[in-house]
């Protein structure tokens, strides 16, 4: 689909207007990297077992999947800058309530917390991004969001790698940085931005749009996010210390973040179903080389094999979701991109269980086979289907690739074509026919 031409006033300095709610984004990914790779390792040196780390990394999960569904109604009554303050409060009492945690039965209930405010803090942000940028540099905005969103998850990645995984320290960087985020946002230009409303859901239509798109969605969340559990509990088993699966970790979330890009370059030029086909089968090729892997195979070689998982896998999403807006009208874009991120967030929350106890049931390296299970059935269905349809070409129209993370609705209210065009302008009392050009988008 193309992008429907809209115009501005004029070409605002965006670094500037969006510096508040990018550095709040920082803080707040530094806190979640912290916690992303040292919270399996702490949990388990506490002595749970690998299903039970997944059942806590569900809980999160779950909470996220609650906060996108119902945040909009602690946000609507209160606005966005209380709603934030509630959020980021509620998120740090919960990251530091950790310490003081003495069972699953506390553990859980915190984590749940820190995934529905995560929830909350991603929807008031992207509420504000959104009216702050003018709509020509939407699309600009949007990947210094996801570079900012990525990048300082790594570095908050990277600071866990001296931490004692069962002292306080790394609950206590994570809900600083939490608490920190709030200091940004009352730097933000007020100009009340629309208030996020209730996601429609429509996961038979999206379905029926496109079975591709959701089955790759549905995947990225079964694999790619079981891996951010799995992986240190995989790295500490092969024999790898502390300072090495942290940066193994972190080069799984920076792969992922940098080879979208190329990714989504390639995926411009064919039919995105070939894209997918590629992505299964690099995949594929990775966790069969991790199957094989043991403690004597070099770092380096870990190193590469997981910062290429992390790429192949994450873009399985951002091209899952642009293949399915190629096969819908402008109308449905918003509620098909969000149905895809709740397809994605029930394979979240299921992915770290099924992942964490196929590693306890068998051996660490049980987890790839499992991964290569799924990845393996995904690919095959999407040959099946593209010889179905016998249409093996490129759209000649559709959206162009935009990396987006998982994060909330409201990134799908941000861009031009992302909206259903307004209705055309009466003419002498009548209304223009449908043929008629759509009139612009009005800059937020």
């Amino acid at each position: 689909m193309t992008a429907t031409k809209v115009s501005a006033p004029r070409a605002t300095a965006i670094p500037w207007r969006v510096l508040p709610p990018l550095a709040s984004t920082a803080l707040i990914m530094v806190g979640a990297g912290v916690l992303g790779s040292l919270l399996p390792l702490r949990f388990s040196a506490m002595g749970y077992s690998p299903g039970v780390i997944g059942l806590l990394a569900t809980a999160e999960a779950l909470g996220f999947l609650v906060g996108c569904l119902y945040a909009h109604k602690i946000i609507a009554p209160v606005g966005l800058e209380r709603a934030y303050a509630t959020f980021a409060g509620m998120k740090a009492v919960a990251i530091l309530g950790l310490h003081f945690a003495g069972g699953v039965a506390t553990i859980a209930p915190l984590r749940f917390l820190i995934g529905l405010n995560a929830a909350g803090l991603a929807i008031v942000v992207e509420s504000w991004l959104n009216a702050l940028a003018p709509n020509e540099q939407r699309g600009r905005v949007l990947t210094m969001y996801v570079l900012t969103y990525g990048l300082f998850f790594g570095i908050g990645q990277l600071l866990g790698q001296n931490l004692n995984v069962l002292g306080p320290e790394l609950l206590f960087i994570a809900g600083i940085a939490t608490t920190l985020a709030l200091v940004p946002m009352v730097a933000i230009d007020v100009r009340a931005p629309v208030l996020p409303h209730a996601v429609k859901l429509e996961i038979l239509k999206a379905f029926r749009t496109s079975p591709v798109s959701v089955l790759a969605c549905l995947l990225n969340g079964l694999i790619l996010t079981a891996f951010t559990t799995v992986g240190p509990l995989f790295s500490e088993r092969i024999g790898f210390d502390q300072r090495h699966i942290v940066l193994l970790m972190a080069c799984t979330s920076l792969g992922g973040l940098f080879l979208q890009w190329p990714i989504g370059y390639l995926s411009d030029k064919v039919d995105r179903r070939y894209t997918l086909i590629g992505l299964g089968s690099g995949v594929l090729t990775v966790a069969t080389v991790l199957v094989i892997a043991n403690g004597r195979t070099p770092f380096l070689v870990f190193a590469l094999m997981f910062a290429i998982f992390g790429g192949l896998a994450e873009s399985l999403y951002a091209v899952g979701v642009a293949h399915a807006n190629d096969r819908a009208v402008v109308s449905d874009y918003v509620a098909l991109s969000s149905t895809l991120l709740f397809v994605w967030a029930l394979g979240a929350a299921i992915g770290p269980t099924t992942g964490t106890f196929a590693i306890q049931l068998t051996t660490p390296r049980a987890f790839f086979v499992y991964v290569i299970a799924l990845t393996l059935s995904f690919t095959l269905f999407t040959i099946w289907r593209l010889y179905r349809r016998k249409i093996g070409k490129a759209a000649q129209e559709r959206e162009e690739f935009l990396a987006y993370p998982q994060t909330s609705p409201e990134i799908y209210g941000w861009l031009p074509y992302h909206r259903e065009p307004a209705p055309p302008p009466a003419t002498d009392g009548e209304t223009s026919p449908g043929s008629a050009d759509p009139a612009p988008v009005p800059p937020t």
